[in-house]
């Protein structure tokens, strides 16, 4: 009893060492998102105050600001372009430039404001702008990118110098919001308080588990003072037949605590391979903002530049304004799909193979492309299942992400992943395959054990397998099977129709 409980305890402590880890590479990766997130707003902006330098200087290429306050054409011109960048995220753009008369040094040239409130409103901003910085853009002819915080929300300002024949004519100044980075950081801290209440759970039951090898131990050491008393006192057949009683009593409430140890068990090895799972999953997440982002960025640049062209019609903007506004819906929809993966929904309801395949394949899909792995599905199957869909879907990934270490990992020459669905006898099968050479036939037995694993040096966990079978098997009520082909391994999972 004493060696079962110090090797509880040290699981204990691993699991709990295990989730530390995991959180820290959550903080990681959480940093990564906001940097992504400044740099796309960095590069934007950048390139918005470039055009607009560009088109200021074929106006007026000498003197600009005499030409801008002499010459009304010139600055209604201006202020015109102005206009055509502001957004609800990028609200007030103007020119600023030195200006001896004006008690800080400076003076708006021309804005791109369109009535009296929004030109209070503006100079409202213009008077908290730090002119010793627009002082030094004069001099170093660089641009600055300054955050800050007021009453309106959390923004920045962006500013730009126009130079002319060497010299700085004016300052582009850019003033917008970056409320989307609280959005963001509202669903990542929900990430995180996720894995907080996850790492207390684990702290309590480190401790449960502590006291209840305190108490075995102290019911052993009862057990036994109360064994040689009876040897000693030579009792009579009475006390021995009640003795006996009392050993069955304490030998039915051992095999129920032990049960229950087992479940206590088995929880935490599900909760840890959820846990790897999520860490591979926030990393995937990371490369599917990408590509998102920058088709973002391509359609806001022909938006641009159909605007000066005096090209962009009602319908094109609308167009292009729909796709902006899908790659910003699928974003939000990864972070839902992420979400809904991991809810510990215990429910049975009705699900399709084909169902269960595309929910899995939005999370893992544009990673397994990326390592140029071609991924094919046939699914045959349209019967409905009623089991516990979370749990399944979890164990699909496992069998798909496992594929895809092993055809990485042997660097593979034209990998594949084929994802089939049909009806064998009374099950209905999901089958995994792949072209990685398939499992050692001297471990291929071993591979559903607790803690047996091919990856130890990119720290596997040894659960997953382990895990997936209990879902299927104890949980589903189905079978999970592996074997190998000519080409690779295959995994099925059979379950009974609804």
């Amino acid at each position: 009893m004493a060696k079962a409980s110090y090797i509880f305890n040290l699981l204990a402590v691993g699991v709990i060492l295990i989730s530390t880890l995991i959180y820290i590479n959550f903080e990681n990766t959480k940093d990564k998102i906001y940097t992504i997130n400044n740099n796309a707003n960095l590069e934007y902006v950048n390139s918005l105050a470039d055009n607009l330098s560009k088109d200021i200087m074929r106006v007026a290429e000498e003197d600009l600001s005499v030409a801008i306050k002499d010459d009304a054409i010139v600055r209604e011109y201006i202020e015109a372009d102005l206009k055509l960048f502001v957004t609800t995220k990028y609200r007030y753009i103007y020119l600023i430039s030195k200006d001896m008369h004006s008690k800080n040094g400076f003076s708006i040239l021309a804005d791109s404001t369109k009535d009296s409130n929004e030109k209070r409103a503006l100079t409202k901003i213009y008077d908290q702008l730090d002119t010793d910085i627009a002082l030094e853009i004069y001099h170093s002819k660089r641009y600055r990118y300054i955050k800050h915080k007021r009453v309106e929300g959390i923004g920045a300002t962006y500013l730009k110098p126009i130079i002319v024949n060497g010299d700085v004519e004016a300052i582009v100044v850019v003033e917008f919001s970056l409320q989307e980075q609280k959005t963001i950081a509202f669903e990542l801290q929900t990430l995180e308080d996720m894995f907080q209440l996850a790492l207390a759970f684990f702290i309590t039951v480190f401790f449960l588990i502590l006291w209840f090898s305190y108490t075995d131990s102290k019911r052993e050491k009862e057990k036994n003072e109360a064994f040689e008393k009876l040897k000693s006192s030579n009792k009579n057949l009475e006390i021995e037949t009640e003795k006996v009683h009392e050993l069955n009593e304490t030998l039915e409430h051992k095999v129920k605590e032990e049960v229950a140890k087992n479940r206590v068990k088995e929880a935490l090895m599900l909760q840890q391979s959820r846990l790897a799972q999520m860490g591979e999953m926030i990393s995937m997440i990371a490369h599917q903002w990408r590509q998102p982002l920058t088709a973002i960025s391509s359609t806001s640049a022909v938006i641009n530049l159909k605007a000066k062209l005096h090209k962009l019609d009602e319908e094109k903007a609308i167009e292009l304004t729909d796709k902006i506004g899908k790659y910003s819906q699928h974003l939000s929809s990864t972070i839902e799909d992420f979400r809904g993966f991991f809810k510990s929904n215990k429910e049975k309801k009705d699900i399709t193979y084909s169902e269960l395949i595309e929910n899995v394949l939005t999370i893992v899909e544009i990673s397994i492309t990326n390592k140029n792995i071609s991924l094919s599905t046939s699914l045959d199957c349209t019967q409905t299942l009623y089991t516990y869909s979370n749990e399944l879907k979890q164990v699909i990934l496992n069998l798909i992400k496992n594929a895809e270490d092993v055809l990485v990992e042997k660097n593979i020459e034209n990998p594949f992943i084929k994802i089939t669905t049909f009806k064998e006898d009374d099950y209905l099968v999901l089958s995994v395959a792949d072209n990685g050479g398939g499992i050692e036939d001297d471990i291929l037995k071993n591979i559903f054990d607790p803690y047996f694993s091919t990856k130890t040096e990119k720290n596997g966990t040894g659960l997953g397998l382990y895990m997936s079978k209990i879902i299927v098997e104890e949980h589903c009520g189905g079978k999970l099977i592996a074997s190998n082909t000519k080409e690779g391994a295959v995994f099925k999972i059979m379950l009974k129709a609804a």
